[in-house]
């Protein structure tokens, strides 16, 4: 093969690269997953090959755990917001949180404000913990019991998922005892709802 064959098979076989690569993008934008963005955009992070192999190996394993706890944990804010948002108007905040929370969150907010970080959200709700959430249901009950089978199935199932989300929130791996419980609770908050 000559050098300018190579070349011309060389630039072929980028022009057919980056049409895959636009391929691929839309699919994605269209909502059906490939991870392909999140494989292009590792690059653009500190490179991970700066950390031990171990550490790499584990983070890449609690990845989707950390996926479920987020969405998990973020879809009771939006049950919560959704409901009590519903039945008491845009202020709910203020009427239908504790006490002890709406303080809690309010020093998160000023420290957050001091801070060189970013604000992450105007919603209060964004600022409470799970055990705080937990407590705004345990408050507003009433309003929760007829989508919710039970109280006490609850308080049973967000506390056993509050303990494991502590493990993932910080960065400790799961054993496949805890990785069977993680699942069997998405399963239970599923089934309790009525």
């Amino acid at each position: 093969m000559s050098d300018t064959q190579f070349l011309n098979t060389l630039q072929l076989f980028s022009m057919r690269n980056l049409l895959l690569e636009s391929d691929l993008e839309k699919l994605e934008n269209s909502g059906i997953n490939l991870d392909h963005s999140k494989n292009i955009e590792k690059g653009q992070l500190v490179d991970i090959e700066l950390f031990e192999f171990d550490l790499i190996q584990s983070a890449k394993k609690m990845a989707d755990f950390y996926v479920l706890y987020f969405a998990f944990e973020n879809s009771v804010r939006r049950l919560i917001s959704g409901r009590l948002s519903e039945k008491y108007g845009i202020n709910w905040w203020e009427t239908k949180v504790p006490d002890g929370v709406k303080t809690n969150v309010k020093d998160k907010q000023n420290k957050e404000k001091e801070a060189i970080i970013s604000i992450r959200s105007e919603d209060p709700l964004a600022y409470t913990n799970f055990g705080e959430l937990i407590d705004i249901l345990n408050k507003n009950w009433a309003d929760f019991s007829d989508s919710i089978r039970s109280q006490k199935a609850m308080q049973q199932v967000l506390g056993q998922f509050n303990l494991i989300r502590n493990i993932i929130a910080h960065s400790c791996e799961l054993n496949e005892d805890e990785i069977i419980r993680l699942k069997l609770l998405v399963k239970d908050w599923l089934r309790i709802q009525t």
